[in-house]
């Protein structure tokens, strides 16, 4: 992401792990986090307004556990 027309929105500090900045682009209208040891992104979804879109990123900025857990943190 080249950071024209995107929109951070804060981070989620994982204790001793990744530190994901919020970030919403408001081309792809795609929300996404982007990890700062790892460089990786997740998607996260897609709202449609930056109204929307900050909405969102409140809500995984609460809840961050319902939205950045990878496929191999879900696994049991």
């Amino acid at each position: 992401m080249d950071g024209v027309g995107t929109f951070p929105f804060g981070w989620v500090r994982e204790p001793g792990g990744e530190n994901w900045q919020i970030i919403w682009d408001q081309k792809t209208k795609v929300l996404f986090a982007k990890g700062t040891k790892s460089k990786e992104v997740l998607e996260i979804g897609k709202p449609s307004t930056w109204v929307e879109a900050k909405a969102f990123a409140d809500e995984v900025i609460d809840s961050p556990g319902r939205y950045l857990a990878r496929p191999a943190d879900k696994a049991v």
